[in-house]
Parts: structure tokens; sequence; C-alpha cells
């Protein structure tokens, strides 16, 4: 049976998904409109907001997940590749999961920015941002709370992450000049400094990743409601 859950257990999966529904219950768990679910033996774990609904697979019963899924209708599902399409979402295209452990030492000069000047900077091809109104409250809701980081050079880099506790996942960056991409990165991962770090990324920058350290785990997706009949 599938139940809403006033609270989440300590376990400590190399999941995204997990650090996803993590940080967003340290965030939003007195929101009565931000809602989390739990599987039978925690078999399954899900929350949902504004349509938005993430799913951590811990060995579920895809059938009856499947008709909850059905019953909810969300608009989007973020989870891992085979999930989504066993309780059939499958997405148009799988995302690499990376992992590395935030384990730079140091302090990169950064510039303090707004929320505008950060969400500015991340508004590039290739990266799918809510509008900003939307992205405004949410990232200085958990930047107030110490949920968010940030790393930015004006006009030049962004990198967002969001946390809970020892890990942290990659929010969003971006680079608008060569070279910056990595110093944007770096300064994020000494920003998180001690945590394990996760980022979701298309292949087209997956070496990139691997580059600077990271090993890919698995794959993820996103699957997105596009008419009537999904």
């Amino acid at each position: 049976m599938i139940s809403l859950c006033e609270s989440l257990p300590e376990i400590s999966p190399e999941s995204a998904e997990w650090v996803k529904i993590s940080c967003l219950y340290k965030a939003y768990k007195n929101d009565p409109k931000v809602l989390f679910w739990r599987q039978d033996r925690d078999k399954a774990f899900i929350s949902m907001t504004d349509g938005n609904m993430i799913i951590y697979n811990n060995n579920a019963d895809f059938k009856e997940l499947k008709e909850f899924v059905r019953l909810l209708s969300p608009v989007c599902i973020y989870s891992d590749y085979d999930t989504l399409c066993k309780i059939g979402k499958k997405p148009e295209e799988r995302i690499n999961i990376l992992y590395r452990k935030a384990d730079i030492k140091g302090t990169t000069p950064c510039h303090t920015l707004s929320s505008k000047e950060i969400y500015q900077l991340l508004d590039v091809d290739g990266l799918s941002l809510p509008e900003y109104p939307y992205f405004a409250v949410d990232y200085c809701h958990r930047l107030n709370m110490g949920l968010a980081d940030y790393f930015a050079i004006s006009e030049k880099c962004a990198a967002v992450s969001f946390n809970c506790e020892d890990k942290a996942i990659m929010n969003g960056i971006a680079s608008h000049e060569k070279g910056y991409g990595t110093i944007a990165l770096l300064g994020i991962l000494e920003k998180n400094y001690g945590r394990d770090f996760f980022v979701c990324c298309r292949d087209k920058v997956k070496e990139f990743y691997k580059k600077n350290g990271f090993k890919p785990l698995y794959f993820g997706g996103y699957w997105v409601k596009n008419n009537e009949y999904n």
C-alpha cells in the first residue's frame, strides 16, 4: 500500500532521486502543498509538488506504483530510466546520473549576485528552467534555510546546488565563456565540501563531468505529459 509519510528514513543510496526527494522534504516538509508518500516496507518513495513527481524505486511494487501514478496524473515525473519504463512512462531520452565526492578545498573568488542575475546566467539553451517567479521563490527559500549554494562570476558563469545534510545535487550550471564551466563546477564543489555530489546531464556534457572526476552511476529520465492521452 502507498500512504502519506511524515518522515523519511535514514538511508544513503547512490540515487539522485533519493537526494532530490530528501532535499525537497528538508525544505518543504511543513508545506501542505508538497506531498510525500511511502510504499509498504520502503519499496518506494514519492514526492509531488505543483504536478511534478519524483519517484525513488527501492524494489517497488510496479503494478501498484503504476496505478498510483495514473490516479495522481502528474504533469512531469523524474525517476530512474527503468522505473519510468516499467510504469509505462518511457521518457524521450535517457539522462546520465553521475557522482563524485566534493573533496575540493578552496575559496575560489565568487561574486554576490541576486536571484535574478543567477537566473539570467542559467537561462541558456539546453537547460530547462521554470519561470523566474517560481525559480526565485524556491531558490531563495532554500538559500535562506541553508539548503542551497551557488557559485557565480558576473556575466561569465553560475552554478546552483541543493543539499540535504551530507548529500547535494546540481540544480543548474551554465558558462558564457570558454573555460568558465570548469571554474563554476569546481567552485560549487568547494561550496559543498565533504558532501556526496550528484549531477544529472545529457550525453553531450557527460565527458565534461567525467574529466572532472565524476563517475557514471546509471540512467535517469524525465517523462513529461504532452497531451491528454498520456
